[in-house]
């Protein structure tokens, strides 16, 4: 037989067919000597991947010609057949081409880490993985602490990361006017040293950050329709709340394993929560009346959830798609919460005497994340499905 026409030769397989001894003449001169021959630590190796078969995981991939490497960020757990999960090494799973013999990945499981317990998003967020039985925990460490990030990783084991912490101000945004390094601390230094640790962890962050980075100008004028888009660079530096978050966002472009999400004046069902812009607006003396892009919670924050299942990553404008006024709103407010209600405008100059730092106002182009999600509602649409139906008075 002419081995030259009969056998087929293949490339060879990561981390299989390259094989070679290593010279070790470099620990012997620190005073290392073999004790254990070769052979016996052989026995001792197999015995021992014997009695702890689940160390590798799945390793069908390694029998076959053509394996093909997926790196999987984060997903180092794989849930078996029975529902436990088995603990598995940081190697790489291989995906191999189908064949008849060949058994099923093990479907993935997900077990996620979530900063910001005490606050609005984040509380939320909690709420809905216990909705859906997805196991979670709360991160226990502070932001700017990279040892307290790393024991919570160590200890928790997640295969995602959710950021919802960070420093908006109380009673609103103009605290951080007063309170920079304390603002700095956590919506900059925290931040990225979340980013880095999971980085450093192959693990995805999904970070809620602000879409208040952005105001009206020449090329988005107000009402045109034209939103700032996710490669658009933050043009509102007027409160020092949005220069950290533009500042941290820009940085953020850099690490791959992150998802940032900017939400804008975020909205919920619970029109009690003093975070709710409704709530906030509904209860002042005078509302100015510009139209911006805002973002309905009910709708978007499962949709968060879907989003690192699939392992999404970069900037996305985390809004519903249009705009809607303060005074549109309102006007919804009267028809289904309140008959009564009223209110006053007041011109943004006149607002401008009776805050510390000017406010954001402007339009996102959500078209990024409909695409993703085709079934995302507009804007008005979502207020009314989400918000006012359901709270409606009867």
């Amino acid at each position: 037989m002419d081995p030259e026409t009969n056998i087929q030769c293949v490339e060879n397989r990561p981390f299989n067919d390259h094989r070679y001894f290593l010279d070790d003449q470099k620990l012997k001169n620190l005073g290392w000597s073999e004790r254990t021959i070769w052979e016996e630590g052989l026995k001792k190796t197999i015995a021992w991947y014997t009695k702890n078969p689940e160390w590798w995981g799945d390793v069908a991939g390694s029998l076959l010609p053509h394996p093909r490497m997926l790196m999987m960020p984060g997903s180092r757990h794989f849930e078996s057949e029975d529902g436990k999960v088995p603990s598995v090494s940081n190697t790489p799973r291989m995906i191999v081409p189908t064949s008849k013999s060949f058994i099923s990945p093990i479907k993935p499981s997900f077990k996620f880490l979530i900063y910001g317990r005490t606050g609005w998003i984040g509380g939320i967020l909690g709420q809905l993985c216990e909705k859906h039985g997805i196991p979670f925990e709360y991160g226990r460490g502070r932001l700017e602490n990279r040892a307290s990030l790393m024991a919570d990783i160590q200890n928790i084991k997640p295969t995602h990361v959710f950021s919802a912490a960070g420093v908006t101000g109380r009673p609103n945004v103009d605290w951080c006017e007063s309170h920079k390094t304390e603002t700095i601390r956590t919506n900059v230094v925290g931040t990225l040293t979340l980013a880095d640790v999971c980085r450093q962890h192959e693990l995805l962050m999904m970070n809620f950050a602000t879409g208040c980075i952005f105001e009206y100008d020449a090329a988005h004028p107000q009402g045109s329709g034209i939103g700032f888009k996710e490669e658009d660079k933050p043009n509102f530096i007027g409160s020092f709340y949005s220069k950290t978050k533009a500042m941290v966002e820009e940085l953020l472009r850099e690490y791959d394993n992150v998802c940032t999400l900017r939400v804008q004046m975020p909205i919920s069902s619970d029109l009690n929560n003093p975070r709710n812009f409704i709530t906030k607006i509904s209860r002042y003396n005078k509302v100015v009346n510009i139209p911006n892009s805002m973002t309905i919670l009910d709708e978007l924050l499962p949709i968060s959830i879907e989003m690192a299942k699939r392992n999404l990553r970069g900037i996305w404008n985390f809004t519903n798609p249009g705009a809607v006024s303060h005074n549109e709103i309102l006007e919804m407010y009267k028809t289904y919460i309140d008959p009564n209600f009223q209110w006053t405008n007041f011109t943004l100059e006149e607002q401008a005497k009776v805050i510390v730092a000017p406010r954001s106002n402007n339009e996102m182009d959500a078209s990024k994340l409909k695409k993703e999600f085709p079934e995302l509602l507009p804007i008005k649409e979502s207020l009314i499905k989400y918000v006012f139906e359901p709270n409606k008075r009867t």
